[in-house]
């Protein structure tokens, strides 16, 4: 892989959500292959979006779809470095 290849996945950012679905009860939202979207308990399980206009669109569109109003959601944004300290890979 070209240093320039390597720099530019270094620098670019990554974003996981957060969603609240119930009073006390927070899922990691998860992207899959096929475009769908799975929740999880468990951080390892999410995988990032590549964009945080990205995670918001899809994030309040699952809310609308799931239950009819946008709740409550968090994105957090990783670095790749991050991704690799928290075993979060990423192929992009």
């Amino acid at each position: 892989m070209s240093t320039q290849v390597t720099n530019e996945k270094v620098d670019k950012k990554y974003y996981v959500v957060l969603m609240l679905v119930h009073m006390g009860n927070s899922v990691w939202l998860v992207p899959q292959d096929n475009g769908s979207l799975a929740w999880s308990d468990e951080f390892c399980d999410t995988q990032p979006f590549f964009s945080y206009e990205e995670a918001k669109s899809v994030v309040e569109s699952h809310f609308l779809q799931t239950f009819g109003f946008i709740g409550s959601y968090k994105i957090i944004e990783f670095t790749y470095e991050e991704l690799l300290d928290f075993e979060i890979l990423t192929d992009n």
